[in-house]
């Protein structure tokens, strides 16, 4: 499904989630839009456990040893997702499930224990990667509802 079926699925859906459909369209879908722009393809493979739950990855700094980040890596491939070298993981337990990018960045928009998505953008090699971080992505989608809010405030009711 390419980028702009993803963006209108996420306006239609928008009622689903709580979110009426002019404020996904105006305040949230330009901000994931431009995202995912930034990336070179319009689904990614998630690695998740046999409940659904993402395989978080916890990197540590060589120079600081106490800083921590949590992510979770999107792969090109189903197989760069199974391949992926991390010895912490049952193999068994790993499922590899196909995600539009557009839903990837909106549910970063509510993920509270993950810092950033790293986006693998080069089939069978990890170091060819695009980070995005939560927190950044959350401030833009703030800013750019705040800014719609604002300019509509007489016409929302």
């Amino acid at each position: 499904m390419d980028l702009d079926q993803q963006l209108r699925n996420l306006i239609n859906e928008a009622p689903e989630y709580g979110v009426p459909s002019i404020i996904m369209e105006a305040g949230v879908i330009p901000v994931i839009s431009a995202y995912a722009h930034q990336l070179d393809y319009s689904s990614y493979y998630l690695r998740q456990n046999l409940d659904n739950n993402l395989i978080l990855t916890i990197l540590g700094s060589e120079q600081d040893p106490e800083v921590e980040k949590k992510v979770i890596y999107a792969f090109p491939t189903i197989e760069d997702a199974t391949d992926f070298p991390d010895t912490k993981i049952n193999d068994y337990n790993l499922v590899a499930q196909e995600i539009p990018v557009s839903q990837i960045l909106f549910q970063m928009f509510t993920m509270k224990e993950v810092d950033s998505v790293i986006f693998v953008e080069k089939p069978e090699n990890y170091q060819q990667s695009k980070e995005i971080y939560c927190e950044k992505l959350q401030s833009a989608i703030q800013q750019s509802l705040t800014n719609f809010i604002n300019s509509n405030s007489s016409h929302i009711v």
